[in-house]
C-alpha cells in the first residue's frame, strides 16, 4: 500500500481541486480529507455516508447543583475564567486541567469526556470511500483526529487490499499537517506563482524534510505570474525537488469548482493533468514499503 498526500503551505492554491481529480484519474483508490478543520474534499466527491462516528478529546468540568456548597473556590482559582458567577461551566472556556476537581472541597465537580468532532466513512462513484473528519469550532487535538481518519483509511484499505491511499491535506504548517505527513510515501507540495504562496511552500518544504518524505512539486496558474514561476522553479531544481507539472490559468476549472464538480470530469481537463499524474505516479513507485517491496501502481486511463 502506498500514500499519496497533497498539501500546500497556504490556502488557495487549488490543492482540493488538484486533489479530488487525481483521485478521479487514479479511479481504485481510498480517499481521505486529512483537513478536519474545514473538510472540503466531500463538497467535491460528494459521498453517501456509510456510518458516522463520535471524536472525543479532552475533558470538561461539570458541578453538581446539589453537592454545590457555593464557596467560589473554583471560579475564583479557574485561570481560564471558565466558571460563572452562578458557578456553571463554560465549555467552551473549559481546557478540562481537572484543577477545579481536585480543589473542590465536597468533590461536586466531575470531569466528563467531551465530544471535539466526528469523522466519517462515505462511498462516492458507487464503490470508493473517503474517510473525513470535522473538528468542532475551537476544539484541540486536530492531529489526533487526523491520526483516527488515517488509521481507519489504512485499516479499511488493508482489508480491501486497496493498493493507493490519496490524502488531502490541510495547509500551512500545523499540529494538522504533521500528523497528516505520519506514514506517507509522497508528497504532492501545491503551489501558485505569488509572494505569499512561494514563502509559504519553503516553509512546508522544510518540514517535508524534516520528516524524511520524498516530494514532488506542482505550480498551479504558473501563467499568472511567469516569473515568479520562475523562481519557484528554479529554487525546486536547486534543492532537487522534482516538476510534476505546470498548469495554467483555467476558466474550465473555476466554472467546475463554481459547480461543486471535480475537474477532471472534463475531457480537457483530464487530458491537461494526466501527464502530471503520470509523474506523480512515476515518484511514489520508486519509494520502496515498509517491507522493502515496491508496489507498481498504475497510472491509469487519459481518456
Amino acid at each position: 500500500m502506498k500514500e499519496i498526500l497533497f498539501i500546500s503551505g497556504k490556502g488557495g492554491t487549488g490543492k482540493t481541486s488538484l486533489t479530488s481529480s487525481f483521485i478521479q484519474l487514479a479511479d481504485n483508490c481510498i480517499a481521505c480529507d486529512y483537513d478536519v478543520d474545514a473538510s472540503n474534499l466531500p463538497i467535491l466527491l460528494k459521498p453517501q455516508k456509510v456510518s458516522n462516528h463520535d471524536f472525543s478529546a479532552g475533558y470538561t468540568a461539570h458541578i453538581d447543583e446539589e453537592t454545590c456548597i457555593s464557596c467560589g473556590l473554583c471560579a475564583e482559582l479557574c485561570r481560564f475564567d471558565a466558571i460563572s458567577e452562578e458557578f456553571q461551566v463554560l465549555p467552551l472556556s473549559c481546557e478540562g486541567c481537572r484543577f477545579c476537581e481536585k480543589i473542590c472541597p465536597v468533590e461536586a465537580i466531575t470531569m466528563y469526556p467531551r465530544s471535539s468532532g466526528h469523522w466519517s466513512e462515505g462511498v462516492f462513484n458507487q464503490k470508493q470511500k473517503l474517510f473525513f473528519a470535522d473538528l468542532r469550532p475551537g476544539e484541540e487535538n486536530s492531529g489526533k483526529l487526523v491520526a483516527q481518519v488515517k488509521t481507519m483509511a489504512r485499516t479499511m484499505a488493508d482489508t480491501e487490499q486497496t493498493q493507493l491511499i490519496i490524502a488531502d491535506g490541510p495547509p500551512g504548517i500545523g499540529c494538522a499537517v504533521i500528523s497528516s505527513m505520519v506514514g506517507v510515501d509522497l508528497i504532492v507540495l501545491v503551489t501558485e506563482p505569488s509572494r505569499s504562496g512561494f514563502h509559504d511552500l519553503q516553509r512546508v518544504y522544510q518540514l517535508m524534510q524534516l520528516r524524511g518524505i520524498k516530494g514532488i512539486l506542482i505550480i498551479n496558474k504558473w501563467d499568472l505570474n511567469p516569473d515568479i514561476s520562475q523562481e519557484i522553479e528554479n529554487w525546486a531544481q536547486k534543492n532537487d525537488l522534482p516538476l510534476a507539472g505546470k498548469i495554467p490559468f483555467s476558466e474550465v476549472i473555476v466554472q467546475s469548482i463554481a459547480r461543486g464538480k471535480i475537474p477532471a470530469t472534463n475531457p480537457e481537463v483530464r487530458k491537461m493533468l494526466f501527464p502530471l499524474w503520470e509523474n506523480i505516479i512515476e515518484q511514489v513507485n520508486r519509494v520502496p514499503t515498509a517491507k522493502g517491496r515496491g508496489i507498481v501502481i498504475n497510472s491509469g486511463n487519459p481518456k
